[in-house]
């Protein structure tokens, strides 16, 4: 795949690549396992700043018990079942720099309680709900790097707010209804350096073009290679 040396690259990496966008069935029950907890306090007494849970479902009120943890740096959700509301108890974690939710239903609203995260540098939901007015307030963090999505609701105008992040270095695109008009939005990310986009209506030829604008560009479209001069080797 693809070769990165430092090691928030690497971490980039691997959330690139991480396998499926489908939900997952969740856990029964309607709490949390000891995991949770166990992890919480491990961060609260400093003796670590992830937080990894990747069976549990994890819910709204579950979230509030992230608040305080200012040395949380890492926040992965695999079984997330969070809402717009819950979103607002991470607007705290201020040195947050990694972020994932697999699954929920989080909105415009929800993204604006990230405003307030500004070091945060990979965002990844992959089964999100928000329109282009979210991407604007995405384009509002200064240290965005990774930018990972799925969302219906996102259109062709809103690649000029992804145009607007100035420090994005890697983007995937997973269903979202663009089409080669949304791409030529993109044509002046110089900095962008891997492109993924699986579904959506854009083209060969509209990718085509993308990589022809931005000509080391590393460019998979649906987790294929596009045949390219600049190809990496797998």
């Amino acid at each position: 795949m693809i070769v990165i040396r430092t090691p928030l690259a690497a971490a980039i990496a691997a959330s690139m690549l991480l396998a499926g966008c489908s939900a997952s069935a969740p856990r029964e029950d309607a709490s949390p396992s000891p995991g949770w907890s166990a992890q919480i306090e491990a961060v609260r007494a400093g003796a670590g700043d992830e937080i990894v849970m990747e069976q549990e479902a994890i819910r709204d009120d579950d979230l509030a018990e992230l608040r305080g943890l200012d040395n949380l740096r890492v926040l992965t959700l695999e079984q997330a079942q969070v809402t717009d509301a819950g979103m607002a108890h991470l607007a705290t974690l201020e040195n947050l720099e990694r972020l994932k939710i697999r699954g929920g239903a989080i909105g415009d609203e929800g993204l604006k309680h990230l405003r307030s995260l500004a070091n945060l540098k990979i965002v990844n939901l992959p089964q999100a709900e928000f329109t282009d007015t979210g991407l604007a307030t995405l384009a509002e963090l200064p240290q965005l790097e990774l930018l990972r999505f799925g969302s219906p609701h996102v259109t062709d105008a809103g690649m000029a707010h992804i145009a607007e992040m100035k420090q994005l270095r890697f983007l995937h695109l997973i269903h979202v209804p663009i089409t080669d008009a949304g791409l030529r939005r993109l044509h002046g990310m110089d900095h962008l350096e891997s492109f993924y986009i699986d579904g959506g209506d854009a083209t060969e030829e509209g990718l085509s073009e993308l990589i022809e604008a931005i000509p080391n560009l590393h460019v998979h479209l649906d987790q294929h290679h596009l045949d390219d001069p600049h190809a990496h080797e797998h």
